[in-house]
Formats: structure tokens, sequence, C-alpha cells
């Protein structure tokens, strides 16, 4: 499938599979059948590069967002005017699909209408550099976000309220997404870790499950293991790091 002009920066399979959507630096957002490769229809168009893209879960509304500091909902346009100050680098649709969440290099993270583009609340204010993920709760009560500022937050998506302390990297934090039961969050970013945190609300007592998985290059290989299984996973030889997991969750 070619036709973007610029580099990809998100991809979002449709509900059925047959179709995508994609968003660019070319300053556009495009629907792709997958059989064909052929776009469908002419896109959405930004002022600027897009960063952010999601879809609702019937797959009938796209959201995006990008460096113009505009969200746009089809043909809803939000900001900037009572929006974002600087770039918006992530967006996020609610469980329902009628209310949305963007993040931004202004440091805050907003909750928007998406009916009517009105802005929610206030700002939801915390993090102290440009916030770069968002991932909704599987219970559609609260959100975690990832920012430059080395930390993951929590919010309560509908006030707005930080929960708990912040979950702590040695370096920036650009990805964090929760687990299917929403027992964790997993987050990564500039440390080169992938880290996996029991969230505060489940189990104060134990925070940071696992620190980091170690990368070794070797084909894929699909394994059926059976719960409560103990693996060992180890670095190559030149390094004296392991981990073990034997907790079945993981599993």
């Amino acid at each position: 499938m070619s036709g973007h002009e610029q580099r990809i920066q998100k991809i979002a399979y449709l509900p059925g599979g047959e179709r995508i959507v994609t968003c660019s630096d070319d300053k556009t957002v495009r629907i792709w059948d997958v059989e064909t490769g052929e776009q469908e229809g002419t896109g959405m168009e930004h002022e600027s590069w897009v960063q952010g893209l999601a879809v609702t879960r019937d797959g009938k509304r796209i959201l995006s967002g990008g460096y113009d500091k505009r969200i746009r909902v089809g043909e809803l346009i939000l900001g900037p005017i009572k929006g974002h100050q600087d770039w918006v680098r992530c967006v996020l649709w609610s469980l329902d699909g009628s209310q949305l969440f963007s993040a931004s290099d202004d440091h805050t993270i907003r909750c928007w209408n998406s009916d009517t583009g009105e802005s929610i609340g206030e700002p939801w204010e915390g993090h102290t550099h440009w916030v770069s993920s968002l991932s909704l709760s599987p219970d559609g009560t609260k959100v975690a976000s990832a920012s430059k500022d080395k930390t993951v937050r929590f919010w309560d998506a509908q006030s707005g309220d930080p929960i708990d302390q912040p979950l702590q990297h040695d370096e920036a934090v650009h990805a964090v997404t929760f687990s299917p039961s929403g027992e964790f969050v997993a987050s990564g970013g500039d440390d080169k870790k992938v880290s996996i945190w029991r969230v505060p609300w489940w189990d104060d007592t134990q925070k940071q499950v696992i620190t980091a998985f170690a990368y070794v290059p070797t084909p894929f290989l699909t394994v059926f293991i059976p719960a409560g299984t103990q693996i060992l996973i180890r670095r190559p030889l030149s390094s004296n790091v392991s981990r073990s997991l034997s907790d079945d969750r993981f599993l």
C-alpha cells in the first residue's frame, strides 16, 4: 500500500480486519482496503505532521492529533484556541466513544466531549515534560500516561484527579499500556527496558513486578507452556544478568 509521501506514524485496524487506517508526517490520515491495497476516499488533512491515531470500538469514528495542536474527529476539529498549546502526541477514546483524551507537549492531558468538541473540565496537570502515551484501563475508569519526565502516572478517567504516586523510570518513558486484566501496566522508553508494574490500587505492597526483559536475537517460536511452569530468561553468556518468572499470570 503506497500513497503517503512521508513517514507513517501510526497504524490501526478497523473492526473486521478488512481495512486499516494510517496517519503520517505528510499531514494526512488515510483508510486502506487490506485486500486490494487501495486507498478509500480522500482521507483527512491536518496542517502539520499527524502523530496520534485512535479508532472507536465499532470502527465508525477516527480520532487523530498532530503537531498543528489540533485534534480531529472526522470533520470535527478541536483546538488550538480552547485546546492544547503545543503538539498533540497521543489520542485515546473512552470505551463508549462519548469522550476522548489527548496528550500533548504542553505537559497536559485533556478530556473532550466527542460530539460537541467541548473540553470537559480543566487540563490534567502533573507531568513536567511532554506526554507521549496514554492507555485506558479495561473497565474504562482510569487512564495511564507516560512522559519524557521519566514517569508513568495514573488518573481518574471521569474527574481527571491523579491516583497515587507516579511510577519512576531512569529515563524518558514513551509507551504505556494496561494488561487485559487491568492488574498491571507495561511501560518502556529511553532506559531500554520494558517494565511491568502492579497498579497501585490493586496491591499497594508490591509495585514493580518485573524490571526488565532481556533481548536475545532469535527466530520467532511459539511454545505452549502449562500454567505454573517456571521460566528462566538469560542474557547471552557475556552477561551475568538473569531473570526468573514463576508467576503464571505472565504466561
